[in-house]
């Protein structure tokens, strides 16, 4: 009984523990987020407040519930049920990344002041939109994920996958440091210069290897696209067809064009993805695609192009 008690006080103390860290660097992040959000709202006059914030030491994730942007005259902009941020590291390139917003959606004050061209079922949806990042330090190589749902109409997905991406983690990651430094004030031009050119010199070094994108019909995408069709005062039937004619006359591959012209029909889902050469980087692949342009089918061989329309 007393080793049982010993346990229990030694597990009581441990979570007590942690309870009093995840306490520490929530009342720490806390103003970190305030001090950022109004920079925020003096950049762009929104203002952008929250209920709660919680942060957790063992998941190194941030959450804040039920926010609300308003216009600088204090009208409803919008509400989002809770953003979360997990892996995000300060002072190091963090192996994962993840950023979830959930639940974003325009006030009814805002969707009634837009334009009479705007689209009421875009704008009145919810939307969730998570970004996933992995990160190998010893081989180079990242995971980009992308996914952004208009609950009930429609979903999109975007993978990218890259090697020889330290040189841009890491001028990422100088940028944001020197960001972090200067607080509110402003980069200096000449700071600003060296942080595109650090970045471009990233960028033309990388090696894309996947990429992906994927539209999927949540329910409501055809009466969408109907409405949108209206406006311009046409129907279906009639852009089924301007499409398929636009595509004889368009330098796409021929597995493309039938997967275009597959969707436009079933508008149930359409994927293409793409799997590029590997020891190239974006700079020679950019100049292979330039002289394969004219030869789609050629070139959707080149970079092993796949695509389907449902």
């Amino acid at each position: 009984m007393k080793k049982l008690a010993i346990v229990a006080g030694v597990v009581a103390i441990t979570l007590g523990g942690v309870s009093y860290a995840n306490h520490l660097v929530t009342q720490e992040v806390k103003v970190e987020v305030d001090r950022q959000l109004a920079m925020l709202t003096e950049q762009v006059g929104s203002a952008i407040s929250y209920d709660e914030l919680s942060a957790s030491v063992f998941s190194q994730s941030v959450e804040l519930t039920n926010l609300a942007i308003t216009s600088f005259d204090g009208s409803s902009v919008a509400t989002i049920d809770d953003i979360s941020v997990a892996g995000y590291e300060t002072d190091k390139i963090a192996p994962r990344t993840e950023v979830s917003i959930n639940g974003f959606k325009f006030s009814d004050e805002f969707v009634t002041q837009l334009p009479p061209d705007a689209n009421n079922l875009l704008a009145s949806a919810r939307y969730d939109l998570h970004t996933l990042m992995n990160y190998d330090a010893e081989s180079g190589d990242s995971d980009i994920k992308l996914t952004i749902d208009a609950n009930d109409i429609i979903a999109f997905n975007f993978d990218l996958g890259l090697a020889n991406s330290t040189p841009l983690m890491e001028a990422s990651l100088a940028a944001s440091k020197l960001q972090q430094k200067s607080g509110s004030q402003q980069l200096t031009l000449e700071q600003e210069l060296q942080q595109q050119t650090i970045m471009m010199e990233a960028l033309s070094g990388l090696e894309p290897r996947t990429i992906e994108i994927n539209l999927r019909n949540q329910g409501k995408f055809k009466t969408l696209v109907e409405q949108v069709l209206e406006k311009q005062g046409m129907t279906l039937e009639q852009m089924q067809q301007m499409v398929d004619m636009q595509l004889q006359q368009s330098p796409v591959s021929d597995e493309l064009a039938q997967a275009i012209k597959d969707f436009t029909k079933g508008l149930g889902s359409l994927t293409v993805s793409a799997s590029l050469p590997e020891g190239q980087t974006m700079t020679e692949i950019n100049q292979q695609i330039f002289t394969l342009m004219g030869q789609p089918n050629e070139l959707a061989e080149f970079i092993n192009l796949k695509a389907k329309g449902e």
